[in-house]
């Protein structure tokens, strides 16, 4: 299927800029003359089979909360879909969301249309409108996926602000230093002999030197490292050793591992509530954690419940989650609400999550000042030092 980026204009007079998937030029324009418009002009684009990617959270939440809400108040679903993809916000998802009505068109499913998306939409998505297709309770499965990834959503959004400040410190920390190394030393210390500078300014302006002759060498490996590290995370081992270190790092470990608590029982109820297989439900939310080390991890858990095990003793038996998570599954499953305490339990690591953040913040905040503070202060020392000298040998 190709996309096609056309103007036209409508019986109004009013121009319209679009981009409408379609198997060949001449389906395009008929489906331009069905909607009543005149095309000026359009301007082919590549496969949209190629150029789907994965849809932002933002989008997800749309798709879910519009849809869901539509189909309760009764919409059919082509009109429903149809009503979607005009209000896209962007034109990705205005052509994933135009492929997936013409794909119901055709007569595929919901779920069939939305797989052919090529990976645009997260599997657990897929398997709730799967499920609400099967039950009967598609609205409600949207619905319960709108919120699930609208607290998806504020919980990257809280951590993506809570790594401001650190990132904005830590870079001008970095700029403050070499410019102090380079430029101000130097300057300084050039108007004394050699003899006469003392240990710790040569080690300054030996750092100094270093970086000036071999910065073309210094960018050259950073780029290499951050190529080569890249390239490295494609690979499973190394990869699943990576996210592993995620869940033992000071301070960040622990924060992890109540982040990862969360989307396990956020994806673990909304499935559960929708009727999905035991089995079906544990390896769908394996895969929706973004960590390659607790998915493997997940592989025995899978193991462990086929074989009769409780989900909960499952769980405890990895080792790598929050133990409430284990402990709150099992009195779900002795007291027969599941879904309930799933529920309750990741809106539980989600303010735990929010505490955790502060806390960190708060820990980094004086760290980051006072070895900035040190830095700086061995630098300042380094530059005064010959002249205190100077004037010594004056005196």
């Amino acid at each position: 299927m190709k996309s096609y980026h056309i103007t036209a204009v409508d019986s109004k007079g009013k121009t319209i800029e679009d981009i409408i998937s379609a198997e060949s030029t001449q389906e395009m324009i008929q489906h331009i003359k069905n909607k009543q418009l005149f095309l000026l002009e359009y301007k082919e684009g590549i496969s949209s089979s190629d150029s789907i990617t994965k849809l932002k959270i933002k989008s997800l939440v749309v798709f879910c909360r519009q849809l869901g809400t539509m189909i309760a108040s009764g919409i059919p679903i082509i009109q429903s879909l149809d009503m979607l993809q005009s209000k896209a916000d962007n034109n990705k998802a205005r052509q994933i969301f135009r492929n997936i009505y013409e794909e119901v068109q055709k007569g595929n499913t919901l779920s069939k249309a939305m797989q052919m998306q090529r990976g645009a939409f997260p599997e657990l998505l897929t398997n709730m409108v799967v499920a609400g297709e099967m039950g009967g309770t598609l609205d409600q499965s949207l619905k319960r996926m709108s919120e699930h990834y609208e607290k998806e959503q504020k919980l990257n959004n809280k951590i993506r602000t809570a790594s401001i400040y650190p990132a904005i410190l830590g870079i001008v920390s970095v700029a403050v230093i070499l410019m102090l190394v380079t430029f101000v030393l130097p300057t300084i210390t050039n108007m004394f002999p050699s003899e006469n500078i003392p240990w710790t300014t040569k080690i300054i302006l030996g750092f100094s030197n270093f970086l000036t002759t071999n910065w073309v060498a210094i960018l050259a490996v950073l780029l290499i490292v951050f190529v080569g590290g890249n390239i490295a995370l494609k690979i499973n081992s190394v990869k699943i050793q990576f996210d592993k270190l995620k869940l033992y790092l000071p301070i960040f470990g622990p924060l992890n591992s109540t982040i990862y608590s969360a989307r396990a029982a956020r994806a673990m109820a909304s499935l559960y509530s929708s009727g999905v297989q035991t089995i079906d439900m544990l390896e769908t939310t394996s895969r929706v954690l973004n960590n390659a080390y607790l998915e493997d991890k997940f592989f025995s858990v899978v193991e462990e419940v086929t074989k009769g095990e409780l989900i909960s003793k499952a769980i405890q038996n990895t080792g790598e989650f929050d133990t409430m998570l284990s402990s709150m599954i099992f009195i779900g499953e002795e007291s027969g609400s599941l879904g309930d305490i799933l529920n309750s339990t990741a809106d539980y690591f989600d303010n735990e999550a929010d505490s955790a953040l502060a806390r960190m913040i708060a820990m980094m905040e004086p760290i980051m000042l006072i070895t900035l503070g040190i830095i700086i202060g061995f630098i300042v020392v380094s530059i005064i030092q010959p002249i205190f000298q100077m004037y010594e040998s004056i005196g």
